[in-house]
């Protein structure tokens, strides 16, 4: 959670999207949701797929799992929507209870709803669910929605006609500056009584490029190398040991997206849009990396910006919701290049 004070602030407060490249923390951010939401003695329901009738049902058993529920203080109406959601051999359930059933639980307790993954989701059923939970906040009922997923969240959004939605704010989570990046290391090691060379610290920091999921990567081989040499102190000849392992780790991360690439049509494409943004004196926008792809091809501007979206998706490109492109990792341009 290091470097993460602004997003929970606006979690505290926010219906919220937040969106970022894998890896950069936004399930974590989830799991702190939860547990902060216990602390104010509401509810919460996480959710990590919703493509097809099964994780409906599945969503809806969750749904109608009310603690503290009391069948006087609802409808029939409502108690047989529960009733019949609850029933393992229910496997038909329409998203359309949804709004029944959600009323019925916000009767008893405030409630978070947290949906990770979203670009996933089945379209339609995506937007019902959201459209049911926005009737609900209109009519003062007290629910809030937190959404998650990679850049091309917005675009999975607007296929489901969600401008309905009232959100408070986008939250664009990007890679941890110096200071977050140094204690995301060290206070694993440190609240265990271990200390860290300040040289070894800087060895680790230098391996993440800032980015949460090579933190954990870097962190996890150095306590594992501490924990086989049972030594008191991290210094620089430890950290070194696990170098190879590191970057074997990283290096396959690099390889899985260009090895997606490589096999469909957008490899070329990715080559234009690295060799653009690089010579760009500024970042560019993404009207202007779609005009680069389509430049000396067949490729109409809808065309265009769909294989923008796939290399946002394939985690090429960055958008820091400042209207800008970005190169994900510049390490990761690197390594594109070189292949």
């Amino acid at each position: 959670m290091a470097g993460r004070d602004p997003e929970h602030k606006l979690l505290r407060e926010a219906l919220a999207a937040i969106t970022g490249p894998r890896g950069v923390g936004k399930t974590a951010l989830l799991t702190w949701a939860e547990r902060e939401i216990k602390t104010l003695k509401a509810d919460f329901v996480r959710l990590a797929d919703l493509s097809d009738s099964d994780d409906v049902s599945k969503f809806l058993r969750q749904m109608a799992d009310i603690p503290g529920f009391d069948r006087k203080q609802v409808s029939d109406r409502e108690c047989q929507l529960i009733q019949e959601a609850q029933d393992w051999q229910y496997d038909q359930s329409p998203i359309e209870d949804f709004e029944g059933i959600l009323r019925s639980r916000l009767r008893f307790r405030p409630l978070l709803l947290l949906m990770d993954e979203v670009m996933h989701y089945d379209a339609e059923v995506l937007g019902k669910t959201l459209h049911h939970s926005q009737v609900l906040i209109d009519e003062g009922w007290p629910l809030a929605v937190v959404l998650a997923g990679i850049p091309t969240l917005d675009p999975h959004l607007d296929k489901v006609d969600a401008k309905f939605v009232y959100r408070t704010k986008d939250i664009y989570i990007n890679r941890l500056d110096s200071a977050a990046t140094r204690a995301a290391l060290s206070k694993p090691f440190t609240d265990r009584g271990v200390a860290v060379a300040e040289d070894a610290l800087e060895l680790m920091a230098s391996w993440t490029d800032g980015y949460p999921h090579f933190t954990q990567v870097v962190g996890q081989e150095v306590w594992d190398a501490k924990e086989k040499t049972s030594c008191a102190e991290i210094d620089v000849a430890l950290v070194q040991s696990v170098e190879q392992e590191v970057w074997r780790q990283r290096l396959d991360i690099y390889g899985s997206i260009h090895g997606r690439l490589r096999s469909s049509i957008l490899l070329e494409q990715a080559r234009k849009v690295v060799a653009v943004i690089e010579a760009a004196p500024e970042p560019l926008t993404p009207e202007q990396v779609s005009a680069c792809m389509a430049e000396g091809t067949d490729l109409d501007a809808q065309g265009a910006r769909d294989t923008y979206n796939q290399l946002l998706h394939a985690g090429l490109l960055w958008t820091a919701g400042d209207g800008k492109i970005y190169a994900t990792l510049p390490s990761f341009f690197d390594y594109f290049k070189e292949k």
